[in-house]
């Protein structure tokens, strides 16, 4: 386990229903066992691309989480862009899905705004990638929770380390806010935690890997017997975005979640 951030699942239960206690209009079932099946496409060595050093730390944490989540792991590595499209295809025809409450699809590669790109360079869109599990195209997994997670950049902006805490825009008394919306699938159950949001870069460590899988690793270890998966990954936000920077210009890094949940998601851990 060396150089691995999660070693194991915290045991506290704290406030995570039990399957005796726990509403289904609430909260989704995830009993199974498996929970589900876990996709984790792994790029490193590109044609052009500069080489994504300190991904297979990334990749051991993660395989290590949701093993302990009890997902069932399918693991690849270095898939070009067709490939990654054939990958998930794949996923999606795995008949094991009609007998399991979820499923995790993680990919650690080079990223664009709402591009993921193969080992070959060429780019896959994000919602052509994840709309393989729709409800149309893989039934088995209609009404139950799918987790993305996309450790990739989305642009080649750098969020600066701002001295000022908070600046409100103040308009006949009221704060106004803009937000950039994410483009999702309309269909639903769908969860998607990407590292930055659109336009910017996500920063990782050669030797401890990414801030993003870090932050996931280290939250859901300590998290997944007491929080719902949206709270852990506000969590994951704030240790993002306040506990780390980089080392030569302070830059920093704020990840964005995008869901369509109807429920409640818990991991349900040793249950």
């Amino acid at each position: 386990l060396k150089n691995l951030l999660v070693e194991s699942i915290d045991n506290n239960n704290g406030n995570c229903p039990s399957p005796a206690f726990f509403d289904e209009k609430e909260v989704y079932r995830n009993f199974s066992s498996p929970r589900g099946l876990a996709l984790i496409i792994n790029n490193r060595v590109f044609k052009e691309m500069v080489e994504r050093v300190g991904t297979e730390v990334d990749g051991r944490n993660l395989e290590n989480l949701f093993s302990q989540l009890c997902y069932q792991l399918c693991v690849l590595k270095d898939l070009t862009a067709k490939e990654m499209l054939q990958a998930i295809q794949s996923f999606a025809r795995r008949r094991e899905h009609g007998l399991l409450d979820s499923c995790v699809v993680c990919v650690l590669t080079h990223g664009e705004n709402d591009k993921l790109f193969g080992v070959d360079d060429k780019p896959l869109s994000v919602h052509e990638f994840v709309s393989q599990l729709n409800a149309i195209n893989c039934p088995p997994l209609a009404q139950k929770p799918k987790i993305f997670i996309l450790q990739a950049c989305r642009g080649g902006m750098h969020f600066s380390c701002l001295r000022l805490l908070v600046l409100y825009l103040l308009i006949n008394g009221f704060c106004q806010f803009d937000a950039i919306v994410f483009r999702l699938p309309v269909e639903a159950d769908f969860l998607i935690a990407c590292a930055t949001v659109p336009g910017y870069v996500s920063w990782r460590n050669n030797i401890r890997g990414s801030w993003f899988i870090q932050s996931i690793c280290e939250v859901f270890a300590k998290f997944a017997k007491q929080l719902e998966i949206v709270d852990m990954l506000t969590l994951v936000n704030r240790r993002v975005a306040e506990e780390y920077e980089s080392s030569r210009d302070s830059y920093k890094q704020i990840p964005e979640c995008s869901t369509r949940l109807r429920k409640k998601f818990f991991f349900f851990p040793g249950l």
